[in-house]
């Protein structure tokens, strides 16, 4: 294959990669607790070619860890932490970390997520409520009263972007290895009736994904004139042999 075809179906393939990135991020601007992510691209020297040709492709997606925007619910189910770290749920397939608070009580008493998923304490065990939830308060150090009688405390976990393993859905993420829980007070806390909203920023990446279609399509178009030429290069040399 003509190298100039390689390096560009190389950058078309990095390309796709951060199309889909992008649109991910732009679909998800409205996932409470998402946490939007960046592609970086690098050039890779290959030895396969002659000319030790550089090719493109994504090295790394990042996972922003700016703070979404808060907004306030009223639900008393609802948990957004300001400040870094994660809350713990349990899946039949372990631990996962999100930021989503969205919360509900299982018909067992037990606090979950929306997904029916149990919400972890800070030493990895569930929190189980008395009295179905009703008179709930939950402090900003993760401190959970159920008509004033202490009942659990809800952990948050550090999970820093080097120890996530992969996402789990939309808003969640596996980790490498388990992850420390977080002491709450002034830096890391808790705030009921709030939740945390996505770290997307529409415009910027609206903008991002326009960028990205066209330089697709600028590749695509390269690679369609290149393989025109050689197509008629092949077809001359035909005809004088």
């Amino acid at each position: 294959m003509d190298t100039s075809i390689s390096v560009a179906l190389s950058a078309q393939r990095a390309l796709l990669h951060q199309l889909d990135v992008v649109a991910n991020n732009v679909a998800n601007a409205n996932s409470v607790g998402f946490r939007a992510e960046k592609a970086d691209f690098s050039t890779v020297l290959s030895n396969a070619t002659p000319d030790r040709t550089n090719f493109v492709e994504v090295t790394k997606v990042h996972v922003r860890e700016a703070e979404g925007p808060k907004f306030q619910t009223d639900n008393p189910m609802d948990v957004a932490i300001s400040g870094e770290g994660y809350f713990s749920l349990q899946t039949p397939a372990g631990q996962i970390f999100t930021r989503d608070g969205r919360f509900k009580v299982s018909p067992f008493g037990e606090l979950q997520s929306l997904e029916g998923f149990g919400v972890l304490d800070a030493g990895g065990a569930p929190i189980v409520l008395e009295k179905g939830g009703s008179d709930l308060t939950i402090h900003p150090d993760g401190r959970v009263r159920e008509a004033g009688k202490l009942v659990g405390n809800i952990g948050v976990f550090n999970l820093p972007e080097d120890q996530i393993s992969a996402r789990y859905g939309n808003t969640a993420f596996t980790a490498k290895t388990p992850p420390n829980a977080i002491a709450l007070g002034s830096s890391t806390s808790l705030t009921q009736g709030f939740l945390e909203g996505s770290n997307t920023d529409p415009l910027k990446e609206l903008a991002n994904l326009i960028t990205v279609q066209r330089s697709f399509d600028s590749v695509s178009s390269m690679i369609e004139k290149a393989d025109a030429a050689m197509e008629k290069s092949i077809t001359e040399l035909a005809r004088r042999g």
